[in-house]
């Protein structure tokens, strides 16, 4: 399972217990099951992380998969509580 996908999966099980995560906590999942970011390092839950939330969207849609872009959408938010897949 690529990141996108294991992303995706997360965020269907975020949704279904209507609760959010945040993408520093994101950066801390990923890097505690192995995931790396294309440069080879640690997520930080900074801009790559973000960047990876809005590219995991993006994903989703252009592979006719609205409704996982969705719950991507609403699973990953910044510090505010605002969306974290909007640039």
């Amino acid at each position: 399972m690529n990141k996108k996908e294991h992303i995706g999966h997360l965020a269907n099980a975020l949704v279904g217990n209507k609760t959010t995560m945040t993408a520093e906590n994101l950066a801390n999942h990923l890097n505690e099951i192995g995931f790396e970011t294309s440069c080879g390092t640690e997520y930080t839950g900074g801009r790559g992380t973000y960047t990876l939330i809005h590219s995991t969207y993006d994903w989703f849609v252009s592979n006719g998969n609205q409704t996982n872009a969705d719950k991507v959408a609403q699973a990953f938010v910044k510090p505010d509580g605002t969306y974290a897949y909007e640039k």
